[in-house]
């Protein structure tokens, strides 16, 4: 999806003054269009209404400005926007994920010196320190998000009440939804083990009760040289995902399976659930049939339910290119977009857990069963959050595809990925 507004033409001297004056006095006003209005570019996801919204409400508050937005599809979005900065020829807006893991994280675009530093903005005290340790680097803040991104089980409701079942609470309980769906002729969970697919997240839960709740020295261990990939309970959380696989838990051929194919089984209740992040809920939402309905559960991994974390990530969000010609006018959307006004119009266009204060906010029907939790001391960040580079996220998602087609061993993924952690 491309977004291209044209805004009526105003007045060439107001538009020029009401530039001057958005930007913060700034002089830097190479971008204005032919007709004096200043034209922001900005690279988000295809298909984001949240976007569109905010975009549309920017705009009507400051007369004689147009934002260029380019919607971009997973994964695609990660190369682009990186290729994009590299080159000089990004958008002033550009989507950033938190922490380190993939070519357009903070902690990678600040080796270049790629974005802009936020570190001065409103919202940067709405967010904890462990919050802030992901939105930048050497403690300079460069990205905000709007949402925290969650890893729940998102089960089919009806689907559940169709086999008789509710949502696990303990591994056995797991493991016994399993064989019920399948002596009804589904499958528990839905999965895609193609790139872009839901696969990476199922042992970003496992392992949150497993290895990384329990221990929260394990990351700053593994950084000092104490402790390994190989030699952790990433062994146990790989093992239970081969007890998935062999129990029929799964989509038969999640090999062949894409993202879509998956939301889909869920969205029609030929899979009971799926282990996913939180935004693909609106997703299968849109897939599903009039009167569907969904909720959510952390998935356990131990057979007592007070032991269960959750993975709770700040989401992707948005940065400013460094080498925008309109750097103030592109921070003060960023300002707008993680204000209380443009978090108000995000959860009232999208399914989000708003990352700063909303008032009044209440969590939609879907995360009911999580939402308590997040806001616990039961929550773990997302793995790749953490890790050093984007090399052990490569390592990870290849190496885990081959794992779960059977062709290599948790030993050998887990070698591999200890070799990029000190590649």
């Amino acid at each position: 999806m491309s977004r291209i507004t044209k805004r009526a033409t105003a007045a060439i001297a107001v538009a020029a003054v009401a530039g001057l004056a958005l930007a913060g006095c700034s002089t830097d006003t190479s971008s204005e269009g032919a007709d004096g209005e200043v034209v922001l570019t900005m690279s988000g996801w295809a298909d984001d209404g949240i976007a569109e919204a905010l975009i549309a409400q920017f705009e009507e508050d400051n007369p004689g400005v147009t934002i260029d937005y380019t919607g971009l599809p997973w994964p695609n979005i990660l190369t682009q926007i990186n290729t994009e900065l590299v080159s000089g020829t990004a958008s002033d807006i550009v989507v950033v994920f938190p922490g380190n893991g993939n070519p357009i994280t903070a902690q990678t675009l600040a080796k270049g010196n790629y974005l802009a530093d936020l570190s001065d903005s409103p919202w940067v005290s709405n967010y904890n320190e462990a919050n802030q340790a992901v939105m930048g680097a050497d403690g300079t803040i460069l990205m905000g998000a709007n949402a925290f991104t969650i890893i729940p089980a998102i089960y089919n409701t009806q689907a559940l009440e169709a086999v008789g079942a509710t949502p696990p609470t303990t591994w056995s309980e797991v493991l016994d939804l399993c064989k019920t769906a399948t002596d009804n002729g589904k499958v528990a969970y839905a999965l895609a083990a193609v790139a872009g697919g839901n696969y990476h997240t199922v042992p970003y839960a496992l392992t949150a009760t497993l290895l990384y709740g329990p221990d929260p020295d394990f990351v700053p261990d593994q950084y000092a040289g104490d402790a390994t990939f190989s030699d952790s309970d990433w062994n146990a959380a790989l093992d239970q995902y081969t007890e998935l696989i062999d129990a029929g838990c799964f989509t038969a051929d999640a090999t062949g399976t894409a993202l879509d194919i998956a939301q889909g089984q869920v969205a029609k209740g030929d899979a009971l659930g799926m282990i996913t992040v939180s935004p693909q809920i609106s997703t299968i939402q849109d897939m599903a049939p009039d009167g569907a309905t969904f909720e959510t559960a952390a998935f356990p991994s131990t057979d007592d339910p007070a032991d269960t974390f959750l993975p709770v990530g700040l989401g992707a969000g948005y940065g400013v290119n460094a080498k925008s010609e309109n750097l103030d006018l592109a921070k003060k959307f960023v300002d707008f977009y993680l204000s209380e006004a443009g978090l108000r119009i995000a959860v009232d266009n999208g399914s989000i857990y708003p990352s700063g204060p909303v008032d009044g906010y209440t969590p939609p029907e879907t995360l009911a069963g999580v939402s308590d939790q997040v806001q616990s001391d039961k929550t773990v960040s997302f793995p790749d959050q953490t890790w050093p580079n984007a090399v052990v996220n490569d390592a990870y998602t290849t190496g885990l595809q081959t794992f779960i087609g059977g062709s290599t061993t948790a030993a050998t993924l887990l070698q591999q990925m200890d070799a990029a952690w000190n590649g």
